[in-house]
């Protein structure tokens, strides 16, 4: 009887020791199988973007006198003594014309008073700290633009300027990433998809439809990340929901993600460097280049029996009362020059507005044939022209 229950002791161990050998065998087997194709794609896009992505600290002067507590106790976890953080989010960098810059959300640069911050710095992904100044923002379309404070210190901070590239290529449904650098050590990779495709490049009249709608969530320390394709190349830079008053300071929604468009956000960026604008100049129409016109109308022949001129914009849409209403802009026209300048792309006629914003200049349309060469005036944009 011994001898039996013995024998069956050894059998049993034998067992689970075959089964702890398989069991083993089995998890080494999953642990050595290699990354599939899409976990190789997502970390493609992570080497490629990170370095470009930052995280942008905006900071409020701590007053003279008052206590160390609540929101100025945080002064002293601050990099800068004498400043608590007022607000962090993220910026992309980019190469203006030879220069590094940082392109960024406006509403985050800003403090509850409705001024902007006393100072900023920004962190790299290798967790080196820079300085940077505000050169330029733009209201309309949350769009702000940092430079380095001392440029010496620019090759030690590992930045590395993005690249940016279109949404011509992209189709609804294709794969899209976002990528943050929000407050700590934490950083935001949301995979995600094309939901739907700009509309129109212009922005003056639909704030919306200009953007890039993604199916994924963000945090809203992600604003002023990047919305980058498979290939790792930067399309969108992260932006809030759209608000008719742009002091109002609006979270990214859990169901959308909105992108401006990279290279709308680059053209405007540079007119805001060279300008130092905070403003947004308004001449009262928007514009569609020629093929944003064909998409919107859906008739080849309709589209192909306008009168079109050698290079120019459609203007689709006009504001009433507005500057162009005066002087008798219309709906059909097209622009263009703007002060002599020719305007090829809605990148140009953007820039030509920031360019010769706060005077009156000569612009040229073309209707049905014939040059006109109206004078108007680029003034601020006022509240009621938004329309998000």
């Amino acid at each position: 009887m011994l001898r039996a229950l013995s024998i069956l002791l050894l059998s049993l161990s034998a067992v689970l020791s075959a089964l702890a050998s398989h069991a083993a065998q089995a998890e080494g087997a999953t642990a050595s199988l290699p990354p599939s194709e899409a976990e190789i794609a997502r970390r493609r896009v992570i080497a490629r973007v990170a370095p470009s992505i930052v995280s942008v600290t905006a900071y409020e002067r701590v007053p003279d006198g008052v206590a160390p507590e609540g929101r100025w106790e945080l002064a002293s976890e601050s990099p800068m003594p004498g400043f608590a953080r007022a607000c962090v989010s993220s910026g992309i960098v980019v190469d203006m014309g030879g220069s590094m810059s940082i392109l960024c959300c406006r509403s985050p640069l800003l403090l509850p008073v409705g001024s902007f911050a006393d100072r900023f710095d920004v962190e790299s992904e290798s967790g080196a700290r820079l300085e940077v100044e505000l050169v330029g923002a733009e209201p309309t379309i949350n769009l702000a633009v940092l430079r380095p404070k001392d440029a010496t210190g620019v090759s030690t901070a590992g930045l590395a300027p993005a690249r940016i590239g279109t949404v011509s290529e992209l189709q609804p449904g294709d794969d899209l990433f976002a990528l943050g650098d929000p407050f700590g050590a934490a950083r935001t990779f949301a995979p995600g998809v094309v939901m739907s495709l700009p509309q129109a490049s212009c922005y003056q009249a639909d704030l919306t439809g200009s953007l890039i709608h993604a199916s994924m969530a963000v945090c809203p320390g992600a604003l002023g990340g990047a919305l980058a394709n498979r290939d790792g190349v930067v399309v969108g830079l992260i932006v809030p929901p759209p608000a008719v008053d742009p002091r109002q300071r609006t979270s990214p929604e859990p169901f959308v993600t909105y992108g401006l468009q990279a290279q709308t956000a680059l053209a405007v960026g540079e007119a805001l460097q060279r300008k130092r604008s905070t403003a947004s100049p308004f001449v009262g129409f928007s514009v569609l280049n020629l093929a944003e016109l064909r998409a919107k109308l859906r008739d080849d022949a309709r589209f192909a029996a306008i009168v079109k001129p050698e290079h120019g914009l459609y203007i689709d849409d006009l504001f009433t009362p507005s500057p162009a209403a005066r002087e008798g802009v219309q709906v059909g026209d097209f622009v263009m020059e703007i002060n002599g300048q020719r305007i090829a792309t809605v990148a140009d006629f953007q820039q030509a507005l920031y360019y010769f914003a706060g005077t009156r200049v000569p612009v040229r349309i073309f209707r049905g044939g014939k040059m006109l060469t109206p004078m108007i005036s680029i003034e601020a944009r006022p509240a009621a022209a938004n329309r998000p």
